[in-house]
């Protein structure tokens, strides 16, 4: 079996089988293998098996792939031994077994000689120069933090140093590899509930108590909304990390290439095995992975606090019915008969004469009322019973801690969850406290969401059972009838692809042809054969054509993005690339003005939103300036 060996700059080494018929490498999620580094391109290559060879193939990127220090064009098959050079990374094939290939500490032994070796090219930009610079292509990047894309700076020469054992064991996550478990594909479904862990936050204090059932095998955690478990923190980056359960069912926490990483139990990982009580940091935020059964243990160990003046008044309690009890041992022994063997004792009281005291029986209140304390006097009408020791208040429980205030965010998760009868519940202890229009707004936006949710959940279950049965139509026209929009994002994507694989054939060659199309196949003739629909599934070989000429033919980009944007004038990303090459070509009012018509086709938390706005903030500092 082949191996693929990846080496960085500082000599951290990571063997990945090669067991794929194609591996893709860059810097954006999706890909196979994740390159984070600043001069890896978005999709950089490709490594195919072809006839039995393993053939590279450099995807357009910005500085190269080189094979033994020289620069590939196209396609070139790959021998063992052969050295790829991809930015600052060095990757190798070798076969199983050969000498040396498992050995995770040595290098890469097919070097290049240093005269071979090319000098750093520029490194791709940062998005922030979009908007008044002439280089468009960065607004286009993957939503990645801010802190993620920063540039290291200084280009310079990196010497291989010996690396220490806890960078060794962290290889992967400076690698962002992470063994490609954090974008392994996995069939989410539903945990039983008694097989049901929480995660219950700790810190910070706005969220502290929130708990959280992992009542999937996959939960992302985030601090925007799509997330499962959604922690509005700036800490945190948009998806930092996801709670997985594998097929033994051990639960494991996976760092999603976060800016601030994770640790657990104070430790850095890049991923871990959960146990009950693991500590999970990210950032400024604190979890507590408490096990299936074992949160009755946590909460009770949360209130012993609070417990603790009920036990001060049961001891003080206990102590005044042992002074009774005593003060009767000492003046009433006399009053008491011998008490037979098989029967518990009792006050005989005198008919002529009344005992002095009442004797109180020595047992300690439980759950009885006060007057099962003390000892009834006998029935006599004409006789006083004696004063007898003052019994004690009884103890009272301590009070319930007030229900924790319900939140929008345990609302949305209610949701996402499909809970509807929690999220109709939640939904009317929010309006109860509704005060003022906006309130009133914001309930009555929550109550269409809930009606829309709970219509998805039900089309979404008639495609699938419509799919299960081959009624293609049927499933169709359900599948349909629900929003891309919808919080079961994993559901609707798996309906529609299952629907895509379904689907009969198109009877038009160019239509059938349109969803392989590449970024080398798109010219303004194939786009003016395109439906929007296909436009839309071609999005991305578009998006990567339009990058690659606004280097060199900005004019001919400018083209290409106005014919996307005729023939599909709903997709987002058309009228994206149009502000894009009008910012490059110096024409901000245009820019702007395409900016604006990419808002308002799109939702809070739609990819590249965010910069977007702060792009079209700077194109409106230049038409002012203008």
């Amino acid at each position: 079996m082949l191996k693929l060996i990846i080496e960085d700059d500082e000599g951290r080494k990571t063997v990945v089988p090669f067991v794929r018929d194609e591996i893709t490498i860059g810097r954006q999620e999706g890909n196979t293998i994740r390159l984070t580094e600043r001069n890896v391109s978005r999709r950089h290559a490709r490594l195919v098996r072809l006839n039995g060879h393993v053939v590279l193939e450099d995807l357009g990127s910005y500085n190269g792939t080189r094979i033994n220090g020289e620069r590939v064009a196209g396609q070139l098959p790959l021998k063992e031994g052969d050295l790829i050079q991809i930015g600052d990374y060095d990757l190798a094939l070798q076969v199983e077994g050969a000498a040396n290939a498992a050995a995770p500490t040595g290098a890469i032994t097919a070097k290049v000689p240093a005269s071979r070796r090319p000098e750093p090219e520029p490194e791709e930009e940062d998005d922030d120069e979009v908007a008044s610079g002439p280089r468009p292509r960065d607004t286009m990047v993957d939503g990645e933090d801010d802190a993620e894309d920063d540039d290291s700076g200084d280009e310079h020469e990196h010497e291989h140093t010996p690396v220490s054992a806890d960078a060794r064991r962290n290889a992967t996550s400076i690698i962002r590899m992470d063994q490609m478990e954090a974008d392994r594909p996995r069939r989410v479904e539903r945990v039983p509930e008694d097989e049901q862990p929480r995660l219950v936050v700790l810190g910070p204090a706005e969220f502290k108590g929130q708990e959280y059932d992992c009542n999937r095998t996959e939960l992302r955690i985030g601090r925007t909304s799509e997330n499962d478990v959604a922690l509005d923190h700036r800490s945190l980056s948009r998806t930092h990390a996801k709670v997985v359960r594998e097929e033994t069912g051990e639960w494991r926490v996976i760092d999603m290439q976060s800016a601030n990483g994770m640790t657990v139990n104070g430790e850095s990982y890049a991923q871990a095995t959960l146990a009950h009580g693991d500590i999970i940091e990210m950032g400024h935020v604190k979890l507590r992975f408490v096990g299936p059964g074992s949160l009755e243990e946590d909460i009770a160990a949360q209130g012993r606090g609070g417990s603790k003046k009920m036990w001060v008044a049961a001891v003080i309690a206990f102590l005044s019915i042992g002074a009774g009890a005593a003060l009767f041992v000492v003046k009433g022994q006399d009053l008491l008969p011998k008490p037979p063997d098989t029967t518990p004792p009792v006050v005989a009281a005198d008919p002529q004469q009344p005992p002095p005291e009442a004797p109180p029986e020595t047992k300690p209140p439980e759950t009885k009322p006060p007057e099962a304390v003390a000892a009834n006097p006998p029935a006599t009408p004409d006789t006083k019973a004696p004063d007898a020791p003052k019994t004690p208040e009884p103890v009272k429980p301590p009070p319930e801690p007030p229900a924790q205030k319900v939140t929008e965010e345990d609302f949305a998760t209610a949701l996402k969850r499909a809970d509807f009868e929690v999220a109709g519940a939640i939904l009317k202890s929010l309006g109860e406290g509704a005060r003022g229009p906006q309130a009133l707004k914001a309930q009555t936006a929550r109550e269409r969401q809930l009606a829309q949710e709970m219509e998805a959940d039900k089309n979404l279950k008639a495609a699938q059972e419509a799919l299960d049965a081959n009624k293609l139509k049927e499933a169709t026209a359900s599948f349909n009838k629900v929003s891309p929009e919808t919080l079961f994002t994993s559901r609707y994507e798996d309906v529609k692809q299952r629907l895509e694989a379904q689907a009969p054939p198109p009877q038009d060659t160019e239509a059938a042809s349109a969803p392989t199309l590449t970024a080398k196949d798109v010219t303004a003739e194939i786009l003016k054969t395109l439906k929007p629909e296909e436009v839309a599934r071609n999005i991305e070989p578009i998006k990567a054509k339009v990058l690659t000429l606004a280097k060199t033919d900005p004019n001919g980009a400018l083209s290409l993005a106005q014919d996307c944007a005729a023939r599909a004038p709903k997709v987002p990303e058309c009228h994206l690339m149009l502000g894009v090459v009008h910012a490059t070509l110096k024409n901000y009012k245009a820019s702007e003005q395409d900016y604006k018509t990419f808002l308002t086709l799109t939702s809070e938390g739609y990819p590249k939103r965010d910069l977007v706005i702060k792009a079209l903030s700077k194109v409106q500092a230049q038409v002012q300036a203008q």
